[in-house]
This record gives C-alpha cells, sequence and structure tokens, in this order.
C-alpha cells in the first residue's frame, strides 16, 4: 500500500508559523491547513481503494460492500494509515444483513423484456432495479398487473401522493396472487411493499411518482435491512408505470419475473479514530462512509468521502497541529444498506447519555416513573443530556468527487430548503443548535475563494442523520448522485446539462474514471478549513440569545422505549426523499422512500 508522510521539516515549519497568535485565531489555522491539502494525494487514495475491491458475485465487477473482503481491506488500509500517523483507533462491530442480488434477474412486461440496471450498457436508460432487501422469486413468478391507488393529477388541490402507504389502500382490491404496482410517493417503500404483501401480492413494482424532473428515471431504492418484507420488489421508471397504467383500462397486463438474492446476518466495523490532544468534553467529529454498494467499488460514493477525510487527518498529523479540541474521525460500515453504522454508533453512544441524564434528574426531583416527568422535567433532562454529551457537531462527506458535479452544501438554517420535497425534516423540527453556523462556516469558505454553492435539504439519507435525531449540530458537503444538472448549475460549475451529476451512481463503473479531481480537491479543503476551525476554537458556535434552551426532537425516554424515544417521530415516515442518496442516502445511503 503507498500512503504519503509529509517531511519533518513541514512539522517544524508548521510549528514556527502557528506559533503566538497564529494559534489564537482559528480562521488562520484553518487556512493554513486548508491549503497543505495536497490534490495528488487525495487521489492516490481513491487508487488504493480501487486496488482493495474485491470480485463481485458475478464476476463482472469489484466491490468493497460491507461483509464482503474488499470491505475488510479498506477498513485495514484506514487503520493502518490513521495508527501511523499518530491516532487512537478503535473499531466497533456489530451484526448486519448482508443482502446481494445474484446474477440472473428477470423482469418482462405485456411480453417485453425490460432491462435492469445490472445489465443497461452504458447510453441506455434502464427499465428496473430490483430493490436492496428485496425477497427471491425461487424461480420465475407470473402474474398478472394490479393496481392499487395512484393519482396522476398532480397539480389537483386534492392531490393524494400516499397510494399504497395504508393497508386500506389494499381493501376491495384483486391483489391476491398478482403483482401489485404501486406509485412511488408518501411513504418508505417498505411500508408499501409490506403491505401488498399482506394483501397477498406475489410481488411488488414501485414506479416512480412522476411529479417532477427528479421523479421521472428508475427508482433504485432499499427496503431496509430491518424489512420484513420477503415478496420480489422492484422500482421502475415512471412512464413506464403510467404506460402500463393505461393498458390496464382496457385489457390485462400479464408480467414474469425471476430474481435470485442472497441474504445473510454477518458482522462488520465501523472504524473510529482521535486526536491524542484535545478538549475531550468538546470534540468535534466528521464521517464518511466506507463502503460501497455491491455493485461497485464505489469510488464517487463513497471512496470521495473517505479519501477526503484520510487525507485531512494524514495532513494534519505532519503539520504537527496544536488542536484545542479533540477530533474524532469516522468511517462507517453498512451505510448503503440503510445509515446501519452510524445510527449503531449513535443510538449506543447517545442512548446510553440520554438515560443517564434522565436518571440523574430523576434522582434530584424524586422521581421515580420517567412517564411522571413534566414538558418542564423533560427540558431538564435534554438539557442536562446536552450538557454530558461531548460530541457536540458532526461533519459528514458523502460524495464529493461526482463528475458532473455542484457544490453542494447542508442547509443547515432550513432557509432555503424548508419547502422541498426532498426535505426529511417537516413540521416543527428545528436543527440542533450550530447547525447553521456549520453550514455558513463552508459557505464562507466556497465564497473566499469566488465558488457557488447550492444550498442541499436535509434528506436524512446519509450518516448525519443519526446525529441531527439525538440533537447533535450538523453540516457536510454533497456533489449530487443521480439527479440531472440544470442549465442554472452549468453556468455555475460548469459541466453537462441535464446529464446526471454522476451518471455511474451505485452502479459498477464507479471507479476512478467516475470522478471529478478538482471537486474532490476543494470539498476535501473545504472539509480541512471548518474542520480546523472548530477544532480551534474555545467557544464552538455564537452564544445562545434565549433564555431557554433549544429542544430538538427529544421526549421521556422510558423502558418500553430505550432508544427510539428521541426520535422525531418515526425516522423513516418522514417527508418522501428523493431517490437513492442525494445518497443524501445515506447518500440517505440508498432511497428509502
Amino acid at each position: 500500500m503507498q500512503h504519503h508522510n509529509k517531511t519533518l521539516i513541514a512539522g517544524v515549519i508548521s510549528t514556527t508559523l502557528l506559533s503566538g497568535c497564529w494559534l489564537d485565531d482559528p480562521k488562520k489555522v484553518a487556512n493554513y491547513v486548508s491549503k497543505k491539502i495536497d490534490r495528488e494525494e487525495v487521489v492516490e487514495h481513491l487508487v488504493e481503494l480501487e486496488g482493495l475491491a474485491t470480485t463481485t458475485s458475478d464476476g463482472n465487477s469489484t466491490t468493497r460492500a460491507a461483509g464482503s473482503q474488499g470491505y475488510q481491506n479498506s477498513l485495514d488500509y484506514i487503520v493502518e494509515v490513521m495508527e501511523e500517523h499518530g491516532y487512537l483507533v478503535t473499531t466497533q462491530a456489530f451484526d448486519f444483513r448482508a443482502w446481494e442480488e445474484l446474477a440472473g434477474t428477470q423482469l418482462s412486461v405485456d411480453n417485453t423484456t425490460l432491462i435492469g440496471v445490472r445489465d443497461a450498457q452504458e447510453g441506455v436508460e434502464p427499465d428496473f432495479a430490483t430493490m436492496s432487501y428485496s425477497g427471491s422469486s425461487s424461480g420465475a413468478l407470473s402474474g398478472s398487473l394490479t393496481f392499487v391507488t395512484p393519482d396522476f393529477r398532480f397539480n389537483a388541490a386534492d392531490y393524494d401522493s400516499t397510494d399504497g402507504c395504508e393497508a386500506s389502500d389494499f381493501e376491495g382490491k384483486s391483489i391476491a396472487g398478482k403483482i401489485a404496482v404501486i406509485q412511488r410517493g408518501g411513504c418508505t417503500f417498505n411500508t408499501k411493499v409490506v403491505n401488498a404483501q399482506n394483501a397477498g401480492a406475489l410481488a411488488a413494482i414501485v414506479f416512480n411518482q412522476g411529479n417532477a424532473e427528479g421523479r421521472q428515471s428508475v427508482v433504485n431504492g432499499t427496503l431496509g435491512s430491518d424489512s420484513q418484507a420477503t415478496i420480489p420488489a422492484f422500482g421502475a421508471r415512471y412512464d413506464l408505470g403510467k404506460a402500463w397504467y393505461d393498458s390496464s383500462q382496457s385489457q390485462t397486463i400479464e408480467a414474469t419475473l425471476t430474481v435470485n438474492v442472497q441474504d445473510e446476518v454477518v458482522v462488520t466495523e465501523n472504524v473510529i479514530a482521535e486526536t491524542k490532544a484535545g478538549d475531550a468534553s468538546q470534540i468535534v467529529m466528521i464521517g464518511a462512509h466506507l463502503d460501497s454498494v455491491p455493485e461497485g467499488p464505489g469510488i464517487n460514493d463513497n471512496g470521495s468521502g473517505t479519501a477526503g477525510l484520510l487525507e485531512y487527518a494524514v495532513t494534519l498529523a505532519d503539520l504537527h497541529i496544536p488542536v484545542k479540541n479533540k477530533i474524532r474521525f469516522a468511517w462507517w460500515a453498512a451505510e448503503e444498506a440503510g445509515l446501519v453504522g452510524s445510527e449503531y454508533y449513535t443510538d449506543t453512544l447517545f442512548g446510553d447519555l440520554y438515560a443517564k441524564a434522565q436518571a440523574q434528574v430523576m434522582e434530584e426531583l424524586g422521581i421515580t416513573d420517567p412517564a411522571a416527568l413534566s414538558p418542564e422535567q423533560v427540558d431538564l433532562v435534554e438539557a442536562r443530556y446536552q450538557s454530558i454529551n461531548d460530541i457536540k457537531l458532526y461533519l459528514n462527506f458523502d460524495m464529493i468527487g461526482s463528475p458532473n458535479y455542484i457544490l453542494g452544501v447542508m442547509d443547515g438554517d432550513l432557509s432555503d430548503t424548508k419547502d422541498s420535497p426532498d426535505n426529511a425534516y417537516t413540521g416543527d423540527f428545528e436543527p440542533p443548535f450550530g447547525t447553521s453556523d456549520i453550514e455558513l462556516n463552508f459557505n464562507e469558505f466556497f465564497a473566499n475563494k469566488e465558488l457557488s454553492t447550492v444550498p442541499q435539504a436535509l434528506s436524512k439519507r446519509s450518516d448525519y442523520a443519526g446525529f441531527a435525531d439525538w440533537g447533535v449540530a450538523f453540516g457536510g458537503l454533497f456533489t449530487g448522485a443521480e439527479k440531472t444538472k440544470s442549465a442554472e448549475e452549468v453556468a455555475q460549475f460548469g459541466g453537462d446539462i441535464d446529464v446526471a451529476y454522476d451518471v455511474c451512481y451505485h452502479q459498477a463503473c464507479d471507479d476512478l474514471n467516475n470522478i471529478s479531481q478538482q471537486a474532490l480537491y476543494i470539498n476535501t479543503q473545504a472539509l480541512a478549513y471548518v474542520t480546523t476551525y472548530y477544532a480551534m476554537s474555545e467557544t464552538l458556535f455564537p452564544e445562545v440569545t434565549e433564555a431557554a434552551p433549544q429542544v430538538t426532537r427529544f421526549s421521556t425516554l422510558n423502558e418500553a422505549q430505550p432508544k427510539q424515544a428521541l426520535r422525531i417521530g418515526e425516522k423513516l415516515k418522514a417527508a418522501d426523499s428523493v431517490s437513492d442518496h442525494d445518497h443524501f442516502h445515506g447518500d440517505f445511503d440508498q432511497d428509502r422512500q
């Protein structure tokens, strides 16, 4: 394996430059570290990652999917580089449901053989994709198509986007022994497919919603690793679903399908590393998911974020930056399976902290039953939890080198994306305190380089979701996935109009040829700038002006809900989000809705 060590001279120079007042100006230190990021070295990490990927089960590509040898090789590489540069490194093991689609998937509708994502040639638009965690067909299955409650009246005041979201949608329908065809929207794919299964469907096809530009192409989504679905489940293009529906009004549409999957529980690991120095009560945490999808090596998704974090860590160590706050790095496993690794980490750590805070407050108040806590007392628990939680912010980097890129920054105050269909935090949700400050600092970095940015909706499709749900300030960068680039964005960033930001998103071709080195470089510099800024700041965020502490989404924790009680509603009932990862997954890292 090749990775670099900057010379001792660099360390001596940095110590000289960063003496005295330099260390007291976080922005100067941040600028200094950011400028030391080496473009060629960031790319070299991607070369290593592609070389560490191992052959897929069908032999057509390579992969670094969680549970594969390619993932283990990637993990070993991260651990080796981080330990060589003086970081404290641990791994966190957890059980993971490893699902993989095997060769031989076929779908034929109305005597027309459709083209799957796995088999589509370059330049050919696929017709369908198998949803991850789909069941197997155990041979060929045949049945007629039956529609549930699709609605194509997109501009109607009473438009209903919740086809198949309720069990009652299937009542009075001839579903048993047939293939249910359901329009996307309103709830998770898993909800739709399980409802169809419970109604007796042989299989389910979810076609795209059709109500917006980003809701036309193949639905390439996931049912989630906790899905109870056992029937085959596919995603399809909107135009196909609409055409099938129109034809079904006058005739019976027959379909035949085959899908074979491997579905087993294995053990995988997150990688956690941190600086030896720095205030351990003010941890600045940054993360990227290390795994790819099973179909390919995942060099943009998410080798790019992985490499950015790693090169920043190497640069920081080689420059001997005396950070004031501890920096914790995370490379997450099984993000592509539904944020499994990051949510295991956050639910375990923050759940225990919240339980501790609640126990302390209840003891002080002489209360024994959590249900007896008043709203004001719950506020005390939440404030206590915030005070004992040492992780003060989390920065996420998922797909930061897309070939037809935009420079996307998470909309930390929801000022630009509150009403976006991609926003999963609807209702009265307010991002945790500090989130808007993180957005401000990222935008400041790009503005100083006279570069535009695009605010990104908080879609909960990547690993920041677990931190947001537990009240930790968050932010991050994103360069685009399967959605297409607009004329306005071409004017801002160059590239190709009406072409996907990443034409190889979740495909075998996501390799070294699928990277914008310029986007990767500038985003790694931005990563270095913002992380260093907070690592060198004694006070992380501007002082709160409100008299009362901000409450994000906590509720009373009790024995029946040891971890999930802290969620605002049910995680996966958040507003319908865009296709597979715009990966924010998971980037939201695969589409769940």
